[in-house]
């Protein structure tokens, strides 16, 4: 996101994390009106121009491959975005395969792998019939924001917009767009730690997510310290049950957590700023607006 604010440095951080998500890796960035918002930038610079835009996500001159295509994608995009869960009956194994590979190579989506540890087997021991069907799951992420805002609010809007009814689209963007950018904030959280963390350096981070629980981060340090975290895109702040809560998923961890971190757009409790344990470390925008910003 440094890169991106050298294009827009007159934003605040919260404004340049929403057009983070929406415009990074947006073809034309030097077209966009830095006087007008975000909502009247999608309008002008997106719907508007999605007719010419669209061609920007040709993968296929087959018409039938094209739908399967986008299909896959927004299922990435509206989806949990497990790989098995994105691959439907009504597409085969092998083009998904197919449709995977291409993807790939033009740099649309990429692999985020599974940190769950395998399923232990012990010798004369039978699995659980629970877990018998139970197969580990890797992630599928976009590379850029504007793919991902493209497959989740353009492509399923395709007939709308075709009539002209960009207004409407665009109320539904407006509804939606904070859950949106809560994913990308997520993700620049993860950034964000490799270079706050002051005590030890982070060797490993990323979202961990296994059959029973999900958490926005989980970062390992050099030592083995296990960091776990939760990161909120909200208009509200983040209270002490937000904290209870991700300490009650890492109970089921087969592993100890040993610090928790909290990122938060809007802020935290005074419960929570107020308590000294140690274990416990808060994000606000203004750590974000001085690694990014500075």
């Amino acid at each position: 996101m440094r890169e991106f604010r050298k294009t827009f440095p007159y934003l605040d951080i919260s404004d340049l994390i929403s057009w983070y998500s929406v415009f990074e890796g947006y073809p034309n960035l030097q077209d966009l009106h830095g006087e007008s918002n975000l909502l009247q930038n999608i309008k002008s610079h997106i719907l508007e121009k999605y007719q010419s835009l669209r061609e920007d996500f040709r993968f296929s001159e087959d018409q039938t491959t094209q739908r399967d295509i986008e299909k896959l994608l927004r299922r990435v995009a509206l989806g949990n975005r497990k790989s098995y869960s994105v691959l439907k009956n009504d597409i085969s194994q092998i083009k998904s395969r197919d449709i995977y590979t291409t993807l790939y190579e033009r740099g649309i989506i990429e692999k985020e792998h599974s940190r769950e540890a395998p399923i232990e087997r012990r010798k004369g021991q039978p699995i659980k019939k629970e877990l018998r069907g139970y197969v580990i799951e890797d992630k599928i992420r976009f590379t850029r924001g504007f793919y991902r805002f493209w497959f989740t609010f353009v492509t399923p809007n395709t007939a709308l917009l075709e009539e002209g009814r960009i207004e409407e689209v665009l109320e539904k963007i407006a509804r939606e767009l904070d859950r949106y950018t809560s994913l990308t904030f997520e993700y620049l959280s993860n950034e964000l730690i490799h270079h706050q963390n002051s005590k030890e350096a982070i060797i490993e981070s990323g979202s961990y997510w296994d059959r029973q629980i999900e958490l926005d981060l989980l970062a390992k340090t050099e030592r083995g310290v296990m960091i776990a975290g939760e990161c909120k895109w909200k208009n509200q702040k983040i209270c002490k049950n937000t904290l209870n809560k991700l300490q009650k998923k890492c109970d089921t961890l087969p592993f100890k957590v040993e610090s928790y971190l909290l990122f938060s757009r809007s802020g935290f409790s005074n419960e929570l700023k107020k308590s000294k344990d140690p274990k416990i470390r808060l994000y606000d925008l203004s750590d974000f607006e001085r690694y990014f910003c500075d």
